[in-house]
């Protein structure tokens, strides 16, 4: 286990396995955990310098009382790039992780990024007001108004963990063994619900849709054909950032909303093959600390 600790003094775990010419960086959803990672690692870990982290407040991280906003996950993860010298990298978000990554975009830009891996998010995840419904569709929101203020309390109520339950249920396709769904739920569980409930509100209350076009790096998109993701939004995604690719998976191959936990090799391989056909990386990465 490594620590990094942020300017606004929060421990963030970390792991930095494998080496290459390339660092990919993968940056986990709301309420999960680095760990969910852990079952592709070993094969990207292959080809890759490969760094996974837990944001505050989840896993192993620090929990603080502040932060719970996208614009200070993306100052974290920026905050990380340094402390591990890493030049540049391919970047990989998992639903919330990649509205982290697009904040990342939009604040710091994409010098220090040579490409971008898209995992199941809505370009907005609840439909705002300035959204007609087929907006909110095409952007494949889940949420109304009313439904994101029902989730929060419920995650502050005294059914909290039962709402949490459902919600990561709710995520999983019905393949998933009992004994996978008990570890994930209990990763959640590392997650305090005070923080979650205020950071839930930020992250579905954003708008991402106009950094899309902005998007100067290669990108692949990948959706779930069983997904509660709409399969279709990640089309529109695709649409909207010059040449990104779409690589949607079948139920088969874990097409839920966890396709990295669920299949892990049917993730890796498309990957592995989007990685590879890059022109080389923008900088070169210092070695990892001893």
């Amino acid at each position: 286990m490594s620590t990094f600790t942020t300017s606004d003094g929060c421990d963030l775990d970390y792991r930095d396995e494998g080496s290459g010419p390339r660092t990919l960086v993968l940056l986990h959803g709301w309420s999960q955990s680095r760990a969910m990672y852990d079952r592709v690692i070993p094969a990207l870990a292959q080809h890759y310098r490969v760094i996974s982290y837990d944001q505050r407040a989840h896993g192993e991280s620090g929990k603080p009382a502040r932060g719970a906003r996208m614009a200070r996950l993306a100052q974290d993860l920026h905050e990380l790039l340094d402390h591990l010298g890493v030049a540049s990298a391919d970047l990989a978000g998992h639903s919330m992780g990649c509205s982290v990554l697009w904040s990342y975009l939009d604040n710091h830009g994409s010098g220090r990024v040579d490409s971008l891996i898209a995992i199941d998010q809505p370009s907005a995840c609840t439909v705002l007001p300035w959204m007609t419904p087929e907006e909110g569709t095409e952007a494949g929101a889940i949420l109304g108004f009313a439904g994101a203020e029902e989730f929060a309390k419920g995650l502050l109520g005294p059914d909290s963990d039962s709402v949490r339950h459902a919600f990561l249920v709710s995520m999983l396709t019905p393949d998933i063994s009992a004994d996978d769904l008990a570890w994930l739920y209990a990763e959640n569980l590392k997650f305090p619900a005070p923080f979650g409930a205020r950071l839930l509100i930020d992250h579905v209350m954003q708008d991402w849709r106009d950094v899309l076009p902005s998007i100067d790096v290669p990108t692949l998109v990948i959706g779930g054909e069983v997904s509660h993701v709409a399969p279709v939004s990640q089309e529109w995604i695709r649409d909207r950032i010059p040449g990104a690719r779409l690589r949607v998976f079948t139920r088969a191959e874990g097409g839920g909303h966890f396709p990295f936990f669920e299949q892990p090799g049917p993730f890796a391989e498309a990957l592995i093959g989007f990685l590879d056909a890059l022109p080389a990386p923008r900088g070169a990465a210092a070695p990892s600390p001893v």
